[in-house]
């Protein structure tokens, strides 16, 4: 389902998707209202039910969470979150709830008990069934607004990795993978990740993840 509305607290311009349960919500008010465990995102005082997930969504998200966090252990610190946790990059932008958010031990302390507030290092989100547009454009919007430094968007279902670092205008730069499908992440300096990891059924076990990783630190 998707909706445009008109409502006071939405700057023109800018269009709301998503199936919308409340209304004139403060933030604050969004953060203490228990939705009975559905998954929900807070923008311009609207509370949005966000896309319901599958095993290939599931899985990525594990996989990828397990990569950056064997990542930041070798590299010495860090933190990974993810949904519902929520991110607020800053006071004028929606509170969203990246699939994944990475913050580097100079950001740890933007994690507080229920939120991060401010810009995570790097988001992750990954498609799921009606949440394409709000990935793709309205979080893309949001997280380049607010200053996050890296963004991906991971598409299984047409097997495509859109992968965002932010310029010195503050503006998104599309950065495709090497010839050999690597990808380097720009946050994470050591990261090379072979995108076709991604579309594997099932994923790689967990040891072979640690061993991915320690061999991207041995080869810097």
């Amino acid at each position: 389902m998707q909706t445009q509305i008109t409502h006071y607290d939405v700057p023109a311009k800018v269009r709301v998707t998503g199936e919308i349960i409340a209304q004139n919500v403060t933030f604050e008010q969004f953060m203490e209202t228990d939705y009975e465990g559905q998954h929900v995102e807070w923008a311009y005082g609207l509370v949005i039910r966000m896309a319901t997930i599958d095993r290939f969504h599931d899985a990525i998200v594990a996989f990828l969470r397990m990569v950056f966090s064997a990542y930041l252990e070798l590299r010495g610190g860090g933190i990974v979150v993810g949904d519902p946790m929520i991110m607020k990059p800053t006071p004028e932008l929606p509170g969203r709830a990246p699939d994944i958010q990475v913050l580097l031990p100079e950001s740890a302390d933007k994690l507080k008990q229920n939120r991060v507030m401010g810009a995570a290092d790097l988001v992750v989100e990954v498609v799921s069934k009606g949440s394409q547009r709000i990935d793709c454009i309205e979080k893309f919007r949001e997280y380049e607004e607010g200053g996050i430094p890296e963004y991906w968007v991971i598409d299984f279902r047409h097997k495509e990795a859109l992968f965002y670092q932010r310029g010195e205008d503050g503006l998104y730069e599309r950065i495709d993978p090497d010839e050999n499908g690597f990808y380097r992440s720009k946050v994470l300096d050591r990261l090379t990740l072979k995108v076709d990891l991604l579309w594997q059924d099932p994923m790689m076990t967990i040891s072979k993840i640690v061993q991915m990783v320690q061999a991207m630190f041995a080869e810097a």
